[in-house]
């Protein structure tokens, strides 16, 4: 996976409430990835610290991996402490729903949620000028909220790729409606059959790929490709071309795979410019991409199986069972919400 996590929390539903917390990657298709699950009491300090620690055993701590998530305080605090090498980036949905309530404005968030997707730092720079100008509370209210760095693509000291949003892990949570309301040994298992049958579809389609990328890749490549052939390409060094479109240029290195409009850069796949000088020097358009958007790699991804948890009978002997007591409930003020049930007139009417 390109080492870019995900990592949030939501509700459930059952007799022990309790917080199912999810980390979750995205393959070279663009697909969720999940890399772990865990159910703790909430989203505590405590809580966020024994998961993150656990996802340290799977996802290793370095300088170029990226950690997204919401601005909740416990989180922010503990991935400063485990993960101390890595970027922690915000998601800028959950930030432009802040700025909704902040602003009221039309146009501000999405404004906002147009800048936040620039790669270039100069052209950022102008945009985020022109919204000070615009929105001037808006501008003041991210001012005090957060650094360029954490929800800007421009500014981003690491690669955040496409992921800028939790929406992946979010729509992770949304597909489990109705496993949330189980108890936690049968969402547990639901989990399981889960994600086994996400990896046995999407290994079938690796495998009935045909193409030497994934197939989102290919048809981003297809789109780049039309855009490139109206650009002029002029020669300027080894592998170094000066690329024009109308008044717009780019310096393009194929050497280094870089582009002055960072495209290339951060996508790891060549942009519209790089596509355009690699046809002057001769070179597969495919040799230009990162390994992590090949069909090899994709397929390499799911190639485990997520196996159930064997019959009691089947465990290994010598197993030592820690006592897990239920997390302590705090009773709900109010009265308890019951389902009601339809009257008779409400059934003829039916």
């Amino acid at each position: 996976m390109r080492k870019c996590v995900s990592i949030d929390g939501t509700w459930l539903k059952g007799k022990y409430n309790g917080v199912l917390l999810v980390a979750s990657a995205q393959d070279g298709n663009y697909h969720q990835y999940p890399l772990a699950w865990e159910i703790v009491d909430d989203e505590s300090t405590s809580s966020w610290s024994w998961f993150l620690m656990n996802l340290l055993e799977v996802v290793p701590d370095s300088t170029d991996l990226v950690i997204i998530s919401d601005r909740h305080q416990g989180i922010i605090n503990v991935v400063s402490s485990v993960y101390k090498n890595a970027h922690h980036g915000h998601c800028v949905w959950h930030l432009s729903q802040n700025l909704k309530t902040r602003c009221k404005k039309k146009g501000a968030t999405e404004m906002f949620l147009q800048i936040e997707k620039i790669y270039k730092q100069n052209e950022f720079d102008v945009a985020y000028s022109d919204f000070r100008k615009r929105y001037p509370e808006a501008a003041q209210f991210l001012d005090e909220r957060d650094t360029l760095d954490r929800w800007t693509r421009a500014y981003c000291p690491n690669t955040r790729y496409n992921i800028l949003t939790t929406n992946g892990v979010e729509s992770i949570n949304a597909r489990l409606l109705e496993e949330r309301k189980l108890p936690i040994i049968s969402l547990l298992d639901s989990l399981q059959r889960l994600t086994s049958s996400w990896f046995v579809r999407y290994r079938n389609a690796s495998v009935a790929a045909n193409n030497n990328l994934t197939p989102t890749i290919e048809g981003i490549l297809r789109n780049r490709f039309t855009d490139a052939q109206g650009m002029q390409v002029f020669e300027l060094g080894r592998l170094e071309f000066d690329v024009r479109s109308g008044r717009h240029s780019a310096i393009v290195d194929l050497k280094s795979k870089r582009c002055t409009c960072r495209v290339f850069d951060i996508d790891r796949f060549p942009c519209a410019h790089a596509i355009a000088a690699s046809w002057l020097a001769n070179i597969d358009l495919y040799q230009l991409c990162s390994e992590y958007y090949s069909t090899m790699t994709w397929c390499m991804a799911y190639l485990e199986t997520v196996y159930p948890v064997p019959e009691e009978s089947e465990w290994p002997p010598n197993i030592n069972f820690p006592v897990v007591l239920p997390p302590c409930l705090q009773k709900k003020v109010g009265r308890k919400k019951q389902n009601r049930i339809p009257s008779i007139g409400e059934f003829s009417k039916r």
